[in-house]
């Protein structure tokens, strides 16, 4: 015979005892009740939790990349290379002092888009260009184009290195 058992043995013979027994079982359901909602509630806030770190860690990279974008290389602190054509890119993008399509510019400098493309990524890699709007490149369509302008260091790069 288990506990409660044998306390509803021994207290089945008075109203009172009973009733009052009756009100601790309706209080344990209801304090049951409570107790899955709230562990129902809490489930719900560990899973938002989960989002919330995922969605700030996502937004921490995107500020560390943006920041490597404004402050250039610095690695070393060494000056990037540049070719003679690469630096004709960077500087016509300085001239005009707007972002450009690569096809504008390999148009202007009249250059087949592979290589204008090639120019662009060293200028990408070297974060003397960022992008600043999303599209494709293709010899046919310029309409969805991605157009790029010059960073801090890029215009840095220009004044000390090509204007001098």
């Amino acid at each position: 015979m288990n506990l409660i058992a044998l306390v509803e043995k021994l207290i089945n013979g008075s109203t009172i005892l009973k009733e009052q027994l009756e009100f601790l079982r309706e209080q344990i359901s209801a304090l049951e009740k409570e107790n899955g909602a709230l562990k129902s509630e809490i489930a719900i806030l560990k899973h938002k939790q989960s989002e919330n770190e995922s969605q700030f860690n996502k937004a921490t990279k995107e500020i560390e990349r943006l920041n490597q974008t404004i402050e250039g290389p610095k690695k070393d602190d060494t000056k990037p290379h540049l070719d003679a054509m690469t630096e004709k890119v960077l500087k016509l993008l300085f001239d005009k002092g707007r972002d450009m399509s690569i096809n504008e510019v390999a148009d202007t400098l009249s250059m087949d888009i592979g290589t204008a493309q090639f120019h662009f990524d060293l200028l990408l890699k070297s974060n003397l260009i960022i992008q600043t709007r999303t599209g494709f490149t293709s010899s046919r369509s310029r309409e969805n184009a991605p157009f790029f302008e010059l960073t801090l260091s890029g215009r840095k790069y220009v004044v000390q290195n090509i204007l001098k």
